[in-house]
């Protein structure tokens, strides 16, 4: 028998959901076995060698870019349906490869399921790790259902950088020219989507690898940055920590309540800081996704508000994965809310921030976006 984590009911070992709340119980994959470290001599290769395209990397700022139209256009034409997935685990791998070399030191290539790693760990942490990102996976894809990107993926790929200057160097090529705020990690969404972060801990990093792994499993979606980010944030705190039975399942179970929210952790000063802080023209900016990006307060509060938000209208769950399956970020989400929520996204808003006109609006929203492509060409 196993007892559901979100009513405490007892079911059969075999059964695919809780008889008493209708929980899915998520589908427990073994967790992978310890990752080998490969030898330094890059392997052979039996569907697509980049080094025989002519300008499949472009050299930049210290590292190989690869040209990933061209690559995609080459392998589509190299290879069938059947080694498709195959032929792209070999582009990505000769990719890491170069960019160990490029990194030099004690950076290594390793592979598990579906995690391609780079990174200059030591054995026992990249271990850990990689362990940690394939079973964050696996409960990131059981609490998002189908609205998460399939299972049938390419490698996932984790950069780990060890060194400031090697990390920023690297992320430039994603922004624009200008000034921007520090980051642990980032999920790059150009390409072949992937993950970099910034080693500082093994805390740090699993946190880290946890919150861009929603990002990169909601990769294929036109969702708003707010939703986005809030689901993250949710993910993140509700797989926790390293060791797999404590939180395996976890996530999948607060996605699975049918009533009711569980407030944040939202202390009074917090909460005051929100109500200070929010207006009629800044929670337009929060809507846009432009709060996420401005200096100052704004960032710890919209990344706030985001979780919020979440708690407050993940209150049925295939409704809720519905939302997110059909916002788009246009009018941050505010259609799909009506349509599957029955709720308006001001009024969800105003739950925590008290009256006031916190409806997204679709001109005010362009006005954002623009203002902010404006400010970047100028910086």
């Amino acid at each position: 028998m196993k007892a559901c984590d979100y009513c405490g009911r007892e079911n059969d070992d075999a059964a695919a959901h809780c008889k008493e709340c209708g929980l899915d119980f998520p589908i427990q994959e073994p967790l992978p076995s310890p990752p080998v470290l490969p030898t330094e001599e890059l392997p052979t290769f039996d569907f697509i060698n980049l080094d025989e395209i002519e300008s499949a990397f472009d050299f930049k700022d210290g590292f190989s870019r690869p040209d990933w139209n061209l690559i995609r256009q080459k392998i589509k034409s190299a290879t069938g349906l059947d080694n498709h997935r195959e032929a792209w685990n070999e582009a990505v791998t000769q990719w890491l490869f170069r960019l160990k070399n490029e990194l030099g030191g004690d950076y290594r290539v390793v592979k598990s399921r579906y995690i391609a790693w780079l990174g200059a760990l030591d054995a026992d942490a990249t271990h850990r790790l990689s362990n940690f990102a394939e079973a964050a996976l696996s409960s990131i894809r059981g609490s998002l259902a189908d609205v998460a990107r399939g299972k049938d993926d390419c490698f996932h790929v984790i950069m780990v950088f060890t060194e400031e200057d090697d990390y920023y160097q690297y992320i430039s090529e994603f922004y624009p020219d200008g000034n921007h705020s520090k980051s642990a990690g980032i999920h790059v969404n150009v390409g072949y989507p992937h993950i970099a972060l910034l080693y500082d801990s093994e805390l740090r990093a699993g946190e880290t690898i946890a919150h861009e792994l929603t990002h990169h499993a909601l990769n294929h979606l036109p969702i708003p940055l707010w939703l986005n980010e809030g689901v993250a944030v949710v993910l993140q705190k509700a797989i926790g920590g390293y060791s797999p039975p404590a939180y395996q399942g976890a996530a999948s179970a607060y996605w699975g309540m049918v009533s009711g929210w569980t407030p944040p952790v939202v202390w009074p000063e917090l909460a005051e800081k929100h109500h200070e802080f929010w207006n009629e023209d800044r929670i337009q900016h929060f809507w846009a996704g432009t709060s996420f990006h401005c200096p100052g307060e704004s960032v710890e509060l919209s990344y706030s508000l985001a979780e919020i938000l979440i708690h407050l209208l993940n209150k049925n769950r295939e409704n809720f994965l519905a939302f997110i399956r059909f916002a788009r970020r246009e009018d941050a989400g505010q259609n799909a809310a009506l349509d599957c929520l029955d709720t308006c996204l001001g009024d969800a808003a105003a739950t925590f921030l008290g009256e006031g006109n916190w409806r997204p609006q679709r001109k005010a929203i362009k006005a954002c976006w623009q203002t902010n492509a404006a400010t970047a060409e100028d910086s």
